[in-house]
């Protein structure tokens, strides 16, 4: 990496994670903010998911297309803009966690993502969190978070710029918030509140 920026998302190549948003997203970043060439890397780990269906399956093969077009686009012999891991490979996701400068989570609907929680717990120097106010932790998170609304890739491109701008003083004091928060409510505590919220 150097000293080029790191933005991370770890996700499920299902359709509510809303990864082509996120990559078009990027894209739009390098287009409208061509200062960000050369200095700013996205790491996108894709874990493949249910591909015994061919709706995933072309979902998974539309990501790699447009993670392509990125690459051939914007990269040169010195840079790669994008790197896309189509694998499970879960020590080397949270080893990204760790030295995440971004952290993208926008997904259409989900439920607690836990991405969003795991990634400031993990990380080392501090990660601006980009977070869809769809997903199941918006909630909790959303005050030191930058919000997005998962459908709109020029908004989600312009919160990538503002996280990427974010000093760095600023950036750990909200990734150290997000933490807390994220750590709050024990395993047992929420396994209980969610059999009391069935009876």
């Amino acid at each position: 990496m150097g000293d080029r920026r790191l933005i991370v998302r770890i996700d499920r190549t299902e359709l509510s994670k809303n990864i082509v948003r996120g990559l078009a997203a990027y894209r739009e970043l390098l287009v409208n903010h061509p200062e960000w060439r050369g200095r700013v890397v996205h790491l996108a780990f894709a874990y493949p998911s249910r591909y015994d269906l061919p709706e995933y399956r072309e979902y998974t093969a539309e990501v790699g297309r447009l993670a392509d077009r990125i690459v051939e686009e914007f990269g040169t012999a010195t840079w790669e803009p994008l790197i896309l891991q189509v694998n499970d490979d879960y020590p080397r996701s949270l080893a990204a966690y760790g030295v995440a400068d971004v952290l993208l989570v926008n997904p259409i609907r989900d439920g607690m993502n836990l991405v969003a929680k795991e990634g400031p717990v993990l990380s080392r120097r501090g990660c601006a969190l980009v977070l869809s106010r769809e997903a199941g932790a918006a909630a909790e998170l959303g005050e030191d978070a930058l919000m997005v609304n998962p459908y709109d890739v020029t908004q989600t491109a312009e919160a990538l710029h503002r996280a990427l701008l974010m000093p760095r003083d600023e950036r750990a004091a909200r990734c150290g918030r997000l933490a807390a928060a994220a750590t709050a409510l024990p395993p047992q505590r929420w396994f209980a509140d969610q059999l009391a919220a069935l009876g």
